[in-house]
């Protein structure tokens, strides 16, 4: 397709595009989803071999891969299984789905060219590409550790209006971490939203783009969602070009699920609907010049939307665990714990035609599941909800024309806030659903992000005495200044009675960069979050600054 809206490859970035690149996503006891983005639509193969054979004696070696039946063909041969990338429609993206594994085994891959005069080996020469099977399902014992963050920004301007890279130690960080306890017991990692930023740095700004291209060109309205989406993949192949990006997608299951700014900030919680405070021409201050109608931008956000969607689903959803279409909350079985991850932005439009962040289906496809599980075999209960169910003081919440937000920029994340008047309703279902199943004896904890400072909740059911942590860990990069964390902290609670009478109490308040990691311990009945970040660190001439540290800067036994 050629068309002028269609982004071409002159963003600014200052790092390396993605281009091949590979993801191990929803991995179990027998089965792995690899997802491979490559640089042309094609017939590829993708190799799968036992990690006693050596990486250069497979991909060097004239090994000759055979057809993947499972089970019995590894160490001895190599196995393959066919990928088509079919058309440019995916972004060249595709995802291969491998059967017949073995329990708690560690496998190697690698992706291959199959065409004459192509470059035959395309993945898996430079760095051992890997993943690690989940135990057998009557294996309910077994620990389980995974980390978890949120909110990827990795840019900031310069003085001088130029793009540049901040903060990407946090990544580097984070793999060694893994990789430490890869093996022991880790066994996936969570990206709980907000894993690229289409608004973020003014020169990659959906907004600044929809403004630019936005036209009626031949009586045609532009851009359309095709060229939008081309916009949107082009952001994530430069937040997601970092070779450390890359080495954790690629030897570690990960899980995602979108937030706001996979789709513009505050999606959902923008006030668009004519009036009092309408926030159109904010985002369009280009509307009039341009001659477009209040109709015209509202079919461009409803492009927008889609694109979105579209892009999401090729980058992020399609190696999570199946769903049906349209469905992006979903389930993840690891023995005697259990995780659902749930979305909070698919079921809204901008302009908050439902003021719902779960939405009447999705809450009852939830709750319908918490209410099937059976204690006696999920005795362990984490619960993604991007942003937290617990997190700031209803004053500031609900304090529309407060000046303190206003000078932060946070209107649109109060409206998005869980205590917001707007989701009392919701929130106490779902406060009242997972406090339910803590009675029924699991130990739930809610994983949240967003909010770019790391925090510990405990809540209590005054009635039952159950109890519920809330863990949240954000941002792993981002360049914000440090007044903007000193009122963030400040908006968080200490300790007190929620309206729907449950009792709360912070436990942990971090405002720098930082990633959390949890343990699972069945054979000790024990639950462990561990809070990784920033420390100061003294140099031999005297100087200190802030750095990424790979020891914990805090550690929680949680207490059920």
């Amino acid at each position: 397709m050629t068309n002028s809206f269609i982004y071409k490859n002159d963003r600014p970035w200052p790092n390396p595009r993605l281009k091949r690149a590979a993801i191990v996503g929803h991995v179990t006891a027998e089965t792995a989803k690899l997802w491979f983005r490559t640089a042309a639509p094609g017939n590829y193969e993708v190799w799968i071999y036992a990690t006693s054979a050596d990486p250069a004696d497979v991909l060097f070696g004239g090994f000759k891969a055979v057809p993947y039946t499972g089970k019995a063909a590894l160490p001895d041969y190599v196995g393959c299984i066919p990928l088509v990338v079919p058309d440019y429609a995916s972004d060249s993206t595709a995802v291969a789905e491998i059967e017949n594994l073995e329990p708690e085994t560690e496998y190697r891959y690698a992706l291959f060219g199959t065409e004459d005069g192509k470059e035959r080996i395309l993945l898996g020469q430079d760095q051992p590409y890997r993943f690690r099977t989940l135990p057998a399902a009557s294996a309910t014992d077994a620990p389980l550790s995974f980390a978890f963050y949120s909110c990827h920004m990795p840019y900031a301007l310069t003085l001088f209006g130029k793009t540049e890279v901040s903060g990407m130690a946090m990544w580097d960080c984070l793999n060694e971490v893994m990789e430490r306890h890869y093996a022991k017991d880790f066994r996936f990692l969570l990206a709980g939203g907000d894993q690229v930023y289409v608004d973020g740095v003014t020169s990659l700004d959906i907004w600044k783009y929809l403004n630019g291209a936005m036209s009626r060109a031949g009586g045609q309205l532009g851009p359309t969602q095709d060229e939008m989406a081309s916009w949107y993949r082009d952001i994530y192949r430069g937040y997601w070009g970092f070779p450390s990006v890359r080495q954790a997608f690629g030897r570690f299951p990960t899980y995602m699920i979108w937030d706001d700014h996979e789709l513009a900030d505050g999606w959902g919680s923008l006030r668009l609907a004519g009036g009092k405070d309408d926030e159109l021409d904010e985002r369009f201050p280009e509307r009039k010049a341009k001659g477009l109608s209040r109709a015209d931008c509202l079919e461009l956000l409803a492009r927008m939307e889609q694109a979105a969607k579209q892009v999401y689903t090729e980058y992020q959803h399609s190696h999570n665990p199946d769903t049906p279409d349209g469905q992006y909350d979903y389930a993840i079985d690891c023995g005697s714990t259990a995780v659902y991850v749930l979305d909070g932005r698919g079921n809204r439009d901008i302009n908050r035609a439902e003021t719902r962040i779960l939405g009447k289906a999705q809450m009852k496809r939830f709750t319908d599941w918490l209410d099937a599980l059976d204690p006696a075999a999920t005795k362990y209960l984490f619960v993604v909800a991007a942003v937290p169910v617990l997190h700031m003081k209803p004053v500031f919440a609900n304090a529309d024309d407060n000046v303190l937000a206003d000078l932060a920029n946070l209107q649109d994340d109060l409206r998005d806030s869980w205590e917001h008047a707007l989701h009392d309703k919701e929130r106490r279902q779902l406060l009242k659903a997972l406090f339910r199943t803590a009675a029924r004896g699991i130990k739930v904890s809610i994983l949240s992000g967003d909010v770019h400072i790391s925090a510990v909740f405990r809540m209590t059911d005054a009635q039952t005495g159950a109890t519920i942590y809330q863990l949240t860990s954000s941002a792993l990069t981002y360049n914000k200044p440090r007044f903007l964390g000193w009122v963030l902290g400040n908006t968080v609670p200490d300790e007190g009675e929620s309206d729907d009478g449950y009792h709360f109490k912070r436990l942990a308040l971090y405002t720098d960069c930082n990633f959390g990691l949890v343990t699972v311990d069945p054979q000790k009945d024990e639950v462990t979050f561990q809070l990784y970040g920033m420390q100061k660190v003294s140099h031999p001439d005297g100087k200190a600054e802030d750095r990424p540290v790979t020891h914990s800067i805090a550690k929680f036994e949680l207490s059920f």
